[in-house]
């Protein structure tokens, strides 16, 4: 496949990359102390998005001329061959033809004589291919140009971009879409040399449909212009806009073969799973981990004997290989579980779909087109009862995919009943992929084992449903149950065992469930319980699964949720001792389970979330109880390779020994517990990010060791013998407190320093006198309830400090007199009758974006409002007293202004800024 050679020259109309052209100029002209000798710069976007076309205005721009000595343009194509890069360089050089058939050393040496110790600026056009080899053998013959020479990258794919790029300090740059008006800007550009068009109407509709079928894709809205100039504006604009020709191959259109070349190049295994991704909508974003289970049901994943990577990972790799080749955008990656969801611009989804003709038919209109050679659909809209449905999809007798996208009950409009069901399945008994969320059913009638090629089923977030057929079980291809939010399930079928191909059991929600059946631990292929419920009677006439149905589930993965672990006690005679505790938990071996990233244990069903009123009561227990309690924690002892853990309603008041071991931790959470020793353990966690206490009852101190190490303690006496103070959670970034009415510091005699923490939530903590030192909270700091004690204290203790010399601190403390220096967002609630000298320390916080003031009684007795003068947006119960640039104590005086503060408390109504109303405010005093 040939590409037309691209020339440097000016493009012929560019709109809308003023600012790309200069944060990609500041890029190239701006010196980098951690920039290598030659630094690359790239460019990634799809195709038509107008890449070598801002490349061309970045080459011939008058800095960029001056700056370097040298200007090269090469465009790379297909193939990534070092000699004819080289050759494709000289040319344009030299302005010759170069030597053709030069073998490699000459064509190098010619080249490195003619760069040598001059500043290039090479760009590298269209780069479709990759080799990290030849790329090193390129760069080394470029390494003989001088320092700050500079190779700007364009291509389609952000992992060619990224491998390029290793070593320079700048990450890939994403080129994005035009706005509607720069859209329109570049249609009259193209239509009419930049005036508006003459003769037409509904001018808005026709922005709004323009800009609808190009998604602000350069090349698109060229095309929508040159089709649109051969039709007469008054009759056949709209209709050709409304329509979905735009893509259709009788155009012959450039668009058409700019993006399939995109397409050709993807192998045959991503080409089948990108054609899949047309049954979703236009701008819909697509939840991966359901997308994945769909590929696997469907046989799109291709697994090898030899490859070490399970199918939901291959597929994971297949969605990053799609996203770097710029068919999926806008990820949204977790911290433990992974890819949650991504997008596809509008344009490679209108691809999508021209490709995959009537195979795949996504039903958003009545007139969507089903044939007998439509095998995979999906229904976006209430179009049909379930009886007309099952008519209307008659001729797709092969139909081997159906799913909705409803995104709640009300959007579905029908109950699907059992007969509608039954009707429906019997009529497609091919079904591979069956996706039924929101579709109101009450039941999952008996013949849904009729259904024997079934992989994957799906009937989530259906409130009514009860209990599932045993016939379920006949299914004996099924790998995916997916029963998240069926909010009236009961129980699982009772010979669960029979589902030997079961990969998938997702329950997330189910806080009906009562016990998990027995013959779970059966099922070895297992990757996925996403909730295990501990049963209350394994005496009873039907036997529940225990804890012990987890013991052979060693390939579970990403999430696990154990709830109702409090039976356990009561299902124990008392007389047992708190050992038994350990040894119940122990058989669980989630030690053994070194896929896991999530772990979430809870004492109760949680079906109360975080109400609180019932969170006090079921703590109460004597103090074997709690004994009981610490036992069956240690017994649970999960992987070190645990990236997330969350404790729940917990009545043991020591932490367990082995949390120190998880180095893995990333965020950890304890929710009304009665947790009051071992917290100190947390501190042997080296890249713990976030922290959230909610409800500890107990809780007094942190860390209740007084005579531990002082080198972890920023005292004066610590600061002023230059001890190297070590902090206490190094990487700690994020901390809430909320409803711990005991607690009182961190230590009971000294800080202790958080060095990363960006963000500080302290909520309902009377006792609390004193928070920990942070020299980089930037984000936001939220107090509510309680007293701001303890930021006075803070501050005003680090003042205390203020006659220390700063090389006194030691690298990891650094100079950090007012470490609220750089906070960007202060919000204060519900705290009444704030001390008068609050404010005096408020001049030193210079970073200050915005304070948010709600519900403080006595607020405007407060003085110094001035040392907030440098804040530019100050909010007092829902009021803004910035307007204009001016502040009111300006505007009013202080006298007034204090006044219209007492009004705000008075008054009823909201408002979200004050703009002339303050003036009637202060009429009304």
């Amino acid at each position: 496949m040939k590409h037309t050679i691209t020339i440097s020259s000016l493009p012929n109309i560019v709109v809308g990359r003023e600012d790309e052209v200069k944060h990609i100029k500041q890029l190239l002209l701006l010196g980098n102390n951690h920039s290598p000798k030659i630094s690359v710069v790239s460019i990634v976007g799809i195709g038509g998005m107008g890449k070598t076309a801002l490349a061309q205005l970045i080459y011939n721009d008058r800095q960029v001329k001056e700056h370097f000595k040298l200007r090269l343009w090469a465009c790379v194509s297909e193939l990534f061959e070092v000699n004819v890069i080289i050759q494709k360089i000289l040319e344009s050089a030299t302005g010759g033809e170069g030597r053709q058939g030069s073998q490699l050393n000459a064509l190098a040496n010619r080249l490195e004589g003619y760069i040598s110790e001059k500043r290039f600026f090479l760009v590298l056009d269209d780069v479709w291919n990759f080799d990290s080899e030849k790329w090193d053998v390129l760069r080394s013959v470029l390494n003989s140009g001088a320092n700050g020479s500079k190779i700007l990258v364009t291509t389609r794919f952000e992992n060619f971009a990224k491998m390029m790029s290793r070593g320079s300090p700048d990450p890939p740059y994403a080129l994005s879409g035009l706005s509607s008006p720069q859209s329109w800007s570049l249609f009259r550009q193209v239509m009419s040399g930049g005036e508006e068009p003459l003769n037409i109407t509904s001018v808005e509709e026709i922005k709004e449909q323009i800009m609808k079928k190009s998604a602000g894709v350069p090349l698109a809205v060229k095309t929508v212009a040159n089709l649109l100039c051969l039709k007469d504006p008054q009759t056949e604009w709209l209709p050709f806009l409304r329509s979905n020709e735009l893509l259709d191959a009788k155009h012959n259109t450039s668009l058409l073969h700019n993006l399939k070349l995109s397409y050709q190049y993807l192998p045959s295994h991503l080409k089948r799973c990108f054609l899949f991704c047309s049954l979703y909508p236009k701008g819909y974003r697509i939840p991966v981990p359901v997308l994945i289970f769909q590929w696997v049901a469907l046989g799109l994943i291709e697994s090898s004997e030899d490859s070490r990577l399970g199918l939901y990972d291959l597929g994971v790799q297949y969605v990053m290989d799609l996203t770097w080749r710029s068919f999926f955008q806008e990820l949204k990656i977790g911290w433990s579980s992974g890819i949650s969801s991504c997008r596809m611009h509008d344009l490679i989804h209108d691809l999508a779909v021209s490709l995959s003709g009537s195979t795949y038919t996504e039903i958003d209109d009545s007139t969507a087109r089903i044939s007998k050679t439509t095998y995979h659909m999906s229904l976006s809209h209430d179009l049909w009862s379930p009886a007309e449905l099952a008519v209307h999809l008659g001729k797709a007798k092969q139909l081997q995919t159906f799913f909705t996208l409803f995104k709640n009950w009300y959007q579905s409009g029908t109950n699907w009943d059992d007969s509608a069901f039954r009707s429906f399945i019997s009529r497609f008994p091919s079904l591979r992929v069956l996706h039924f969320k929101y579709t109101g059913m009450e039941t999952l009638p008996h013949h849904i084992q009729g259904l024997k090629h079934l992989r994957y089923l799906n009937i989530s977030s259906n409130d009514n449903i009860v209990r599932l057929p045993d016939s379920i079980t006949m299914l004996q291809n099924l790998q995916v149950l997916h029963l998240d939010y069926c909010k009236s399930l009961q129980e699982l079928p009772r010979d669960i065992n029979k589902l030997v191909n079961l990969w998938i059991l997702k329950c997330t929600g189910c806080f009906a469930l009562t016990h998990m059946p027995v013959g779970l631990g059966e099922l070895t292929r297992l990757e996925r319980v996403s909730f295990f419920v501990v049963g209350q009677d394994r005496l009873a006439s039907r036997p529940t699964g225990g804890l012990d149905e987890l013991y052979k589930l060693d390939k579970l993965r990403i999430h696990l949720r154990i709830a109702n672990l409090g039976v356990l006690r009561s299902t124990i005679a008392t007389s047992w001792p708190p050992s038994l505790a350990f040894e119940i938990g122990a058989v669980a071996n989630l030690k053994g389970k070194i896929h896991l990233q999530t772990l979430f244990l809870r004492w109760d069903l949680g079906t109360n979330e975080w109400n609180e009123s019932p969170w006090e009561e079921g703590l109460r227990g004597s103090e074997e109880d709690a004994e009981w309690d610490e036992s069956l924690l240690e017994g649970l002892q999960p992987h070190p390779v645990l990236k997330s853990f969350q404790v729940a309603h917990c009545r043991g008041g020591r932490f367990p020994s082995w949390i120190s071991s998880l180095t893995n931790l990333v965020t950890l959470s304890l929710y009304w517990c009665k947790v009051r020793h071992g917290l100190h353990h947390l501190q042997g966690l080296p890249i713990l990010r976030r922290l959230i206490m909610v409800g500890l009852i107990e809780l007094e101190y942190m860390d209740e060791d007084e005579d531990g190490d002082s080198c972890r303690l920023l005292t004066e006496e610590a600061i002023q013998n230059k001890k190297a103070c070590k902090p206490f959670f190094p990487s700690l970034k994020k901390l809430k407190l909320r409803q711990c009415p005991k607690l009182k510091g961190w230590r009971r005699r000294e800080l202790l320093l958080f060095p990363e923490l960006s963000k500080l939530f302290i909520e309902h903590c009377p006792l609390l006198t004193l928070m920990p030192v942070f020299p980089k909270l930037t984000k936001k700091l939220k107090l509510i309830g309680g007293s701001l004690e303890p930021l006075l204290c803070t501050m005003n203790w680090l003042s205390s400090l203020g006659h220390i010399s700063s090389s006194s601190f030691s690298s990891e403390v650094g100079s950090m007199q007012y470490p609220l220096s750089k906070l960007k967002k202060l919000v204060i609630f519900c705290i009444d009758d704030p001390p008068r000298e609050w404010l005096q320390g408020m001049q030193h916080l210079t970073s200050l974006q915005e304070i948010k003031i709600n519900e403080c009684s006595g607020l405007e007795e407060t003085l110094e409002w001035h040392n907030l003068s440098h804040v530019p947006n100050i909010t007092i119960d829902k009021h803004n007293i910035n307007r204009d640039g001016q502040f009111l104590w300006d505007i009013y005086g202080w006298d007034n202004f204090h006044q219209i503060l007492k009004v705000w408390k008075h008054l009823s109504f909201n408002a979200t800024s004050c703009g002339c109303s303050c003036f009637s405010l202060y009429q009304l005093t």
